[in-house]
């Protein structure tokens, strides 16, 4: 059965610092039921404290923790990204919404999660991470096990736009291939990033009541806004209003293709990327097109070495 989703509160119109982004109109939507991890956390060792992973057993960081593999186990990552889930639902009341709509008990879906005012706001934010691991609620999950769920997650994003009166839609543009019998399948409609978000625009921001959509993006999720903007430029041009991209602003002008879209994305969008200048230092593009500033100096994950 369809979950109708009823917003009791309607916040100030207003724009946020950073230019992101204000949801009533009672729609309909499959909604699953709660996630479940196969592997949990605490079974495997580990708890947030204090927003950080940490050992159950002694207390240290997950990466003072680890042995010296170099990187966590992928059902680490795993688990990682479900207590994420896992939180969004339980404890921020968002709802996991199956897809495509309609779908089929045969049929393999994907996913994404949406606030409780999501579909009566009138604003939206949507926030897209880039291919690989990351996903709803989550930029990337190795980067949660190393510097914490700030660092790592959507959620201080998402706890900013719901205190400013935005509905926020966590996309999941890597659940386009599910296990099915054994075997990879591809989802009908989200084979990949630019198909999940152009489903997700059409069958539910369109579904919604937001005049004033703003987007989060990492990577390649910023060629899914562009494409979307090729696309659907009428529906786009009216209600997106800020863009924030992070290491991917470059490709995405050079992907914007003709002079309209690139006029657009000039005023609409704000880049960041990792270098050595301060952070938020304007930087100069090769072409002088769009606005991009220094996310600071990317720290890579190094090698803990085992005294044990």
């Amino acid at each position: 059965m369809g979950n109708k989703w009823v917003n009791t509160q309607r916040a100030p119109e207003h724009r946020t610092a950073v230019g992101l982004v204000t949801v009533t109109e009672t729609r309909n939507f499959t909604s699953a039921p709660p996630c479940s991890a196969s592997h949990t956390l605490q079974e495997m060792g580990y708890d947030f404290k204090d927003g950080k992973l940490v050992s159950i057993s002694n207390g240290l960081d997950a990466t003072d923790h680890r042995a010296c593999t170099g990187s966590p186990s992928e059902s680490l990552l795993k688990s990682v990204s479900d207590y994420v889930e896992t939180y969004l639902e339980e404890q921020m009341n968002f709802r996991k919404i199956l897809l495509p709509l309609n779908a089929k008990p045969s049929q393999p879906t994907s996913y994404i999660y949406v606030s409780d005012n999501a579909s009566t706001s009138k604003k939206l934010l949507l926030l897209i991470p880039a291919s690989g691991q990351g996903g709803p609620g989550v930029w990337a999950p190795s980067v949660v096990v190393d510097k914490g769920l700030d660092a790592g997650s959507q959620i201080p994003y998402i706890k900013r736009a719901l205190s400013e009166g935005y509905g926020v839609v966590c996309l999941h543009p890597n659940g386009g291939n599910v296990m099915t019998d054994g075997k990879r399948t591809s989802v009908k409609y989200h084979e990949d990033s630019k198909q999940h978000l152009r489903y997700v625009w059409d069958h539910v921001i369109m579904k919604t009541k937001a005049s004033r959509i703003a987007v989060g993006a990492n990577g390649d999720g910023g060629g899914a806004v562009v494409d979307l903007m090729s696309t659907r430029p009428k529906q786009v041009r009216r209600k997106l209003f800020a863009v924030a991209l992070s290491d991917a602003a470059d490709n995405c002008f050079t992907s914007a293709g003709n002079a309209a879209n690139k006029r657009f994305l000039n005023i609409v969008c704000q880049g960041w990327v990792c270098c050595a200048e301060p952070i938020n230092t304007q930087i100069t593009c090769t072409d002088g097109s769009l606005k991009i500033c220094s996310a600071g100096k990317l720290v890579c994950r190094k090698k803990q070495q085992n005294n044990a």
